[in-house]
C-alpha cells in the first residue's frame, strides 16, 4: 500500500474539495473526470493515483459524511434522547453543509444502503434490531422511517438549513412517533 506523504494527502484534499464544490453546482450525472481535473488544476493521471473513478470518489465522500455523523453521535451519552440524537445530526450537517449537499446531490443506491445501515444502527430502537421478526413488512417500515428522515434532512439541507433546529427536531421526533412507525415499535418490539 502506498504511504501517504503530505503532498499526496494535500492533493487528495484538493480533489475532494473540488468534487464537493462541483456537486454543489451540478448533478453527478453531468460531471466527467475532465471537469474535476480542470477545476482542481491537476493531471488526469494524478486523479487516478487517488481514485479509479468519480463514483469511488463520491463513495469516499459518503463515508466521510457518515463517519463524521457517527463520531458526533458517539459523543452523546449512552441513553441519549431522540432530541439529542437529532440535535447532534443537525449540528453536524449544518457545520458540514457543503459535504452533505454534495453527497445528497450525488445520491447513489449505494449511499441509500449506507444510510439505511446507519439508521438501523442509530435510529431504530435496539430491541427491534435484536428480535428476529416474523412479519415481512417490519424491515420495509424500518427502511421507510429512515428514508423519510433522510428526505426531510435533504429538504432542510437544500433549503440552506433555514428552518430553526428546534423546529426540525420537533418535526423529526414527530415523524418517528407518527402512527405508522409508532405501531411498528409497539407491535414488533
Amino acid at each position: 500500500m502506498r504511504t501517504k506523504d503530505r503532498r499526496f494527502v494535500k492533493t487528495e484534499a484538493i480533489i475532494q474539495k473540488t468534487m464537493i464544490s462541483l456537486l454543489n453546482e451540478h448533478n453527478f450525472e453531468e460531471l466527467q473526470i475532465e471537469d474535476l481535473v480542470m477545476e482542481a488544476d491537476i493531471n488526469k493521471s494524478t486523479f487516478y493515483l487517488h481514485y479509479q473513478s468519480l463514483d469511488l470518489l463520491v463513495s469516499a465522500l459518503e463515508d466521510e459524511l457518515l463517519s463524521g455523523l457517527t463520531v458526533k453521535i458517539n459523543e452523546l451519552e449512552i441513553n441519549h434522547s431522540r432530541f439529542a440524537f437529532f440535535e447532534a445530526c443537525l449540528s453536524f450537517l449544518k457545520d458540514n453543509k457543503k459535504l452533505a449537499k454534495a453527497v445528497l446531490n450525488a445520491s447513489t443506491l449505494r449511499f441509500n444502503q449506507k444510510i439505511e445501515d446507519f439508521g438501523k444502527d442509530f435510529l431504530i430502537p435496539p430491541p427491534a434490531k435484536k428480535r428476529n421478526h416474523l412479519v415481512s413488512n417490519v424491515e420495509f417500515l424500518e427502511c421507510s422511517l429512515i428514508q423519510s428522515v433522510v428526505a426531510y434532512l435533504r429538504i432542510w439541507i437544500f433549503d440552506s438549513c433555514r428552518f430553526e433546529s428546534e423546529k426540525c427536531i420537533s418535526d423529526l421526533i414527530g415523524l418517528c412517533a407518527s402512527p405508522l412507525y409508532k405501531d411498528l415499535i409497539d407491535r414488533y418490539i
